[in-house]
């Protein structure tokens, strides 16, 4: 069965079948091919965790099996309409040392403030040899996954005319957030955008009811 957008918001979900909710890297592949898919703005399998480990803000990038926001998706679709998700400790633990997820640094990410809450750094198809090495670590997991697909997806990125960002939350937000509720770790939920709006990616939403779609299989 092939793989389609379902319309909706992130509780639609729980229509897809087992392990077939897309990745933002398996979009942007996808989407070298297939132009109508540029111009939808999806949700993503991605979860985006964040937590301060030794005193350094960290965001950590997971794949699906490792999104605690999917995991408990009625719980948490509501708590971030509402503000941020906390994670339960064990479980987040568990996810940020899994080896499938890529640990970044926020404070390396040199991110351009948006406003009190999050930031973004620019992916600059043309100049990616300026990204630093947590920018470019969070790039290629983000556009890639690999050297080979994040060279051809760039290339593509050229073509459209177009220059991504990431958008994650701010290292002194993520502390203090963390700090005031006493928690060691929050979660979001994260969207890719369409090339409309530059295929930024989003690893900052916490409004999970907002319309768009869901790239898998019923």
């Amino acid at each position: 069965m092939a793989l389609e957008n379902i319309i909706g918001n992130l509780l639609n979900y729980k229509e897809l079948g087992l392990g077939t909710f897309q990745h933002v890297d398996e979009i942007t592949i996808e989407r070298r091919t297939k132009d109508g898919l540029r111009h939808q703005q999806l949700y993503t399998a991605d979860g985006a965790l964040y937590t301060v480990q030794k005193g350094k803000p960290l965001w950590a990038i997971t794949r699906r099996p490792q999104n605690l926001v999917l995991q408990n998706i009625d719980k948490t679709s509501w708590q971030l309409i509402n503000g941020n998700y906390f994670l339960d400790a064990e479980a987040a633990k568990k996810s940020l040392e899994h080896e499938d997820s890529v640990v970044i640094d926020l404070e390396e990410l040199r991110l351009v403030i948006e406003d009190y809450r999050y930031g973004r750094f620019e992916v600059d198809p043309k100049a990616v040899h300026k990204l630093n090495s947590e920018q470019r670590r969070a790039a290629q997991r983000i556009y890639g996954p690999d050297e080979e697909n994040f060279g051809l997806n760039m290339e593509m990125f050229v073509e459209a005319g177009i220059t991504p960002c990431v958008f994650v939350l701010m290292p002194d937000y993520v502390q203090s957030t963390l700090r005031d509720a006493d928690k060691e770790f929050l979660g979001q939920a994260s969207r890719l955008c369409d090339f409309n709006s530059y295929s930024d990616f989003r690893a900052i939403i916490d409004f999970a009811c907002f319309l768009g779609a869901l790239r898998g299989r019923h």
